[in-house]
């Protein structure tokens, strides 16, 4: 009867194995968050709820709006006007304020949308210079026309 005995391989070849299956997983695990891209609490956060089924509260009035004010906040353009973000009710915002020209008011608004793209701004802005002048002439300009 013959023996069977099992060879065993040296420890310079098990440390290339094991130094090799290392290498191959660090490739492997930068190519997978190139492809899938960073983990970050956000994500993680999607992938429960798709799995438990569970989806997270929308956002309050007014967390958006705290939003909103620091992306009019953040706009160079936009960074001197003072602006009034209401939250009326979730999912819908009134900005008012005085904006120094019609092409601010606009941009201002684009950015307040910008913001979450599911959400309702009302524009309550006025233009300097052209919403603050009186309704009416006054009596003397009356009295020559």
């Amino acid at each position: 009867m013959r023996r069977l005995s099992a060879r065993r391989s040296g420890l310079a070849e098990d440390l290339w194995y094991a130094a090799s299956g290392l290498g191959l997983g660090f490739v492997a695990g930068f190519l997978f968050r190139g492809l899938v891209g960073e983990l970050d609490r956000g994500r993680v956060a999607h992938v429960v709820a798709g799995l438990t089924g569970q989806q997270p509260a929308p956002p309050t009035a007014r967390q958006t709006a705290i939003r909103i004010e620091q992306a009019l906040a953040d706009d160079p353009a936009l960074r001197d006007v003072e602006f009034d973000v209401l939250p009326v009710r979730a999912g819908h915002v009134e900005l008012h304020g005085w904006a120094p020209s019609r092409a601010a008011g606009a941009r201002a608004v684009r950015v307040a949308a910008a913001v979450a793209a599911d959400i309702e701004v009302t524009n309550r802005l006025r233009v300097r210079g052209e919403d603050d002048m009186p309704l009416t002439a006054p009596a003397e300009e009356r009295r020559h026309a």
